[in-house]
């Protein structure tokens, strides 16, 4: 199942710059290996903001709560993260959905 995945990131005035910046770096070397071996189907840094788009493949809901928890950035400042997530499918299949029910 593949799932859209919006990271918005809020630095906690606790942290510096250079401190949120080395979090994002251990997300970014834990994140790119999952691209390559096609778990995180793409990976986007929204320009301009801290937000991260991702499409993740996952087995289950269990999986995308595993994953997400176990993200450096969750683990380290999980306080300051937002998530969205939304369930995706396939536009051929929405197409076969409104045959029927134009039928």
């Amino acid at each position: 199942m593949l799932y859209l995945i919006w990271f918005k990131i809020h630095q906690p005035e606790s942290i510096t710059q250079r401190h949120l910046m080395q979090i994002w770096q251990r997300e970014a070397e834990a994140a790119l290996p999952a691209v390559k071996q096609g778990k995180i189907k793409g990976l986007w840094k929204v320009s301009g903001k801290r937000e991260v788009v991702a499409i993740l493949d996952a087995d289950s809901h269990e999986e995308i709560d595993q994953i997400l928890e176990n993200l450096p950035i969750m683990r380290e400042m999980g306080y300051g993260v937002e998530i969205e997530i939304y369930p995706l499918h396939p536009y051929e299949n929405f197409y076969e959905l409104i045959k029927k029910l134009v039928a």
